[in-house]
């Protein structure tokens, strides 16, 4: 019997499997929406990490937004159990840790490219609606009146790091 799903042409080891479809993952959450849109998506089963690349860094707060291109990002849990973004050439965190594992939704790869031509096109509130729709359903989300709302322990860390190790959060974008 044949199976009905598509096959990756990528070369995947048991180290770093590459999942076939781009992701986006929500790692801030609160005073701003922090989301990764990435290109491809691996797991690394010996550093217990996802590792996403080509990713966009998108930012988006109650008056303004900004995006970032980022080769490379790390999802992992840390020693004291916080889960993480780590840019992975500066080794720099991103805002919001949390104590919830970030969600992680797969995308195909006409969605994806939707998304980036949004982005391109300096057009947020697609982007942000798909959010809505695809964490909205997630267990302990919701959506109200077009909000999307999360527990309140889901990127809700604020540790104490010097500056320098925060990544830096994007520039506004004109819409």
């Amino acid at each position: 019997m044949a199976e009905n799903t598509p096959k990756s042409k990528e070369r995947t080891n048991s180290n770093n499997p590459t999942f076939p479809d781009p992701s986006i993952s929500l790692i801030e959450f609160g005073d701003a929406l922090g989301l990764l849109l990435a290109a491809k998506t691996e797991r690394n089963t010996e550093r217990k990490q996802i590792i996403l690349k080509k990713v966009a860094y998108i930012r988006i707060d109650s008056t303004s937004w900004g995006a970032q291109a980022i080769p490379e990002v790390w999802i992992q849990q840390d020693n004291e159990g916080l889960y993480t973004a780590i840019e992975a050439k500066s080794k720099k965190i991103f805002h919001c840790p949390s104590r919830d594992r970030y969600e992680v939704a797969f995308l195909t790869r006409g969605i994806f490219e939707c998304a980036i031509k949004c982005l391109k096109e300096k057009n947020i509130t697609p982007l942000y609606e798909l959010c809505v729709v695809i964490f909205a359903s997630r267990d302990g989300f919701d959506a109200e009146n077009g909000y999307l709302l999360a527990p309140d322990s889901y990127a809700a860390e604020r540790p104490e790091l010097d500056g320098d190790k925060w990544i830096s959060i994007p520039s506004a974008v004109e819409s």
